[in-house]
């Protein structure tokens, strides 16, 4: 009999520990969203594929230049700063050995330019040449060329690739 009553209690603890099994608290926390801050990289000159790169951690320039396929056979890049570390987004340019005969470029007034005579500076694009006019309309004339970098849109890497096609007057 107190067998009985041993193997009936032993039954019921693990008939309740099969039926009720335990459970583990876990506790979510949420962060939120990761925000990613993307690294843009524009890759010219002597370099296999030329073009815009994207990034979302700090590359080297060589690392960079390797993404745009490596130097071409006449590349200078003794002028470049392969280790240095890119953080925010900016542009290099590669330089050849073979310096190519430059057509002489014909500038465009930025104070007085319209709409379509910007469309025809090489890298002004309709979103940067329509908030010109709107900050040359708001601000008057430019007296500087670095006073395109108050205008929405335009940064250095921009301002530094059109400054060879424009004037003041």
């Amino acid at each position: 009999m107190k067998q009985a009553i041993i193997m009936t209690f032993i039954l019921v603890i693990l008939g309740w520990i099969w039926l009720f099994p335990r459970t583990e608290d876990i506790e979510y926390v949420d962060t939120g969203a990761v925000s990613l801050e993307m690294i843009q990289v524009e890759i010219q000159g002597a370099v296999v594929f030329p073009g815009i790169y994207h990034f979302f951690q700090e590359v080297t320039v060589a690392e960079a230049v390797i993404y745009a396929g490596g130097f071409t056979e006449d590349a200078d890049f003794s002028k470049l700063q392969l280790s240095q570390v890119i953080t925010s987004s900016r542009a290099i340019l590669v330089s050849s050995l073979n310096v190519e005969a430059v057509d002489e470029v014909i500038k465009v007034n930025i104070n007085q330019a319209s709409f379509k005579d910007l469309l025809e500076i090489p890298y002004m694009t309709e979103t940067k040449a329509a908030s010109l006019i709107v900050y040359r309309e708001a601000h008057g004339d430019f007296k500087h060329l670095d006073e395109l970098l108050n205008v929405k849109n335009i940064g250095v890497a921009t301002l530094e690739k059109i400054k060879p096609y424009i004037t003041l007057g």
